[in-house]
């Protein structure tokens, strides 16, 4: 009878063994679970990442065309073409290092297509560059003449997100002392307590062949 319980006894678990069991198991399990939410934690903010780099890529693209389009008042005559420079000065916000958060105009330019009276073509567009809430947005439209199809756009969403914003002007043609290059550099996150670690950046240059002034 002795025997058979030890037999017994050898063919089976106790309490104790099962429970250590499964808390070693219950280890490897939470073990298992904290890497694969490290490893999933990590490749959201890679995508995330990679999404804002790139919409800030697009959009600082996208400005750098419209203001490298900026332009002179010109109206075409018989005699030669007359040039209006006054009032269409590139105009760029005072501080070098704008709030993003707060509302204010970036930049203010013009793109002006020749005026012709024989054919009375010719247009001025009016471009507002701003910044509220830590988006972007541009603004072209029509301050004098007409043009079919108008390029017109309001408010046009170019970039969110937007912590630190960086604007510097320099001469890219030293030579012939004409023209200002504007460097443009953006940082942007979707955290609120955004820090040099959690937060992206672009930059680009426009190269403006107007003159260039800050805002007073």
């Amino acid at each position: 009878m002795n025997g058979s319980f030890f037999k017994n006894r050898r063919n089976g678990f106790t309490v104790v063994e099962i429970s250590i069991a499964a808390i070693l198991l219950s280890m490897v399990f939470y073990a298992g679970y904290r890497v694969f939410f490290g490893v999933s934690v990590g490749f959201q903010k890679s995508t995330r990442a990679l999404a804002m780099q790139n919409e800030m890529r697009n959009g600082l693209n996208y400005i750098r065309e419209e203001m490298q389009r900026a332009s002179y008042r010109s109206e075409v005559r018989l005699n030669g073409n007359v040039i209006t420079r006054e009032n269409y000065k590139f105009l760029l916000c005072k501080e070098e290092e704008p709030n993003p958060q707060s509302s204010q105009v970036l930049a203010q330019w013009k793109i002006c297509k020749p005026f012709n009276n024989r054919d009375g073509s010719g247009v001025v567009y009016n471009c507002i560059l701003r910044c509220a809430e830590g988006k972007i947005y541009f603004t072209k439209v029509i301050d004098e003449g007409s043009e079919s199809p108008a390029e017109t756009i309001t408010d046009r969403l170019v970039m969110k997100n937007i912590v630190k914003i960086k604007l510097t002007t320099e001469d890219f043609d030293v030579d012939r002392a004409v023209g200002s290059m504007i460097n443009i550099e953006m940082f942007a996150s979707d955290d609120k307590n955004a820090t040099k670690e959690t937060s992206v950046s672009s930059q680009t240059g426009a190269k403006v062949e107007v003159d260039v002034e800050r805002m007073s």
